[in-house]
This record gives structure tokens, C-alpha cells and sequence, in this order.
């Protein structure tokens, strides 16, 4: 039987040009209450989002890392976002 790999979910808050707050979790929960604490009236410039799928073999044949990121600077798409590299409704 195959490992299922369990997603890695990141994300970093920017504020001049400066992380000044790092999340990583394996549990999609915990991730979404973090994301849902940021207190983006703080000036922050943006988000910095990667929800990682582990490594599989690519077309090459070789292992490869699967993800998708992006930076976002509204709570709204954030969210989006996380909802649709996840694939589920929020």
C-alpha cells in the first residue's frame, strides 16, 4: 500500500517588506484559525501562502514537489484561495 502524503499548509504575514509572523501545520483546522487570527488592520502589505502536497513522480519520472502559493492582501481571497488549493468549500 502506497504513503498517502498529508498536506503542509504555510503562510507568512509581510509588513514592510519584513515577515513578522510564521504558521506551518499538517492539520487543516488548526491552519484555518491561525489564518483566521491575523489581524490584517495592522498595516500588513500582504500574506504569502503555500499549501505543500508532498512529493510524487513527475512526468520525467523523477520525485518532485507538488504545491501552489501566492500572495494576497485581502482576508477575502486569502481565504479563496486556501479553499480551492485545499478543493474544498469554506
Amino acid at each position: 500500500m502506497a504513503k498517502k502524503n498529508k498536506l503542509n499548509f504555510t503562510y507568512l504575514v509581510i509588513k514592510r517588506g519584513k515577515t513578522i509572523e510564521k504558521c506551518q501545520a499538517h492539520s487543516k483546522r488548526i491552519f484555518y484559525n491561525k489564518i483566521r487570527s491575523i489581524n490584517w488592520k495592522k498595516s500588513i502589505e500582504k500574506v504569502y501562502l503555500r499549501v505543500n502536497y508532498g512529493k510524487r513522480k513527475c512526468i520525467q519520472g523523477c520525485l518532485c514537489a507538488f504545491y501552489n502559493e501566492g500572495e494576497y492582501n485581502i482576508r477575502k481571497d486569502l481565504l479563496f484561495a486556501l479553499s480551492a488549493f485545499t478543493e474544498d468549500g469554506l
